[in-house]
């Protein structure tokens, strides 16, 4: 239903919470882990540069980070893939079609979370 939509953001900010050893806060790790859904949207053609560019920009504004904190990107991949949410390679991510429309979408391709994370 709807509800999972209020997951958006938190299946990389989990693996970031863990991959920092919770040194990166629930608030801060959700942030980046929108950023970085949005550009999963943007490389999977659902959403356009611009509005990957104004989401980043408004996350920046009300001073939450954009981007890892100084984290190793294998370490956050490794938390990611031992979320009890996943089965089997296939990752479910919220994604946005437009800021404010957001789905769900199962099997989201490790490797291209990978490039993503990996900028």
């Amino acid at each position: 239903g709807q509800r999972h939509i209020l997951n958006y953001g938190h299946t990389l900010g989990h693996a970031i919470e863990t991959a920092s050893g919770y040194q990166v806060k629930h608030g801060q790790a959700v942030a980046i882990g929108m950023v970085f859904a949005a550009g999963i949207s943007n490389q999977m053609e659902f959403l356009s540069d611009a509005e990957v560019s104004r989401l980043r920009d408004l996350i920046a504004r009300v001073g939450l980070p954009t981007g890892l904190p100084r984290l190793d990107v294998d370490a956050v991949a490794r938390a990611l893939r031992h979320d009890k949410k996943i089965q089997t390679q296939k990752i479910r991510f919220v994604l946005l079609e437009s800021i404010g429309k957001a789905f769900v979408l199962e099997g989201v391709s490790p490797d291209l979370v990978q490039q993503v994370v990996s900028g």
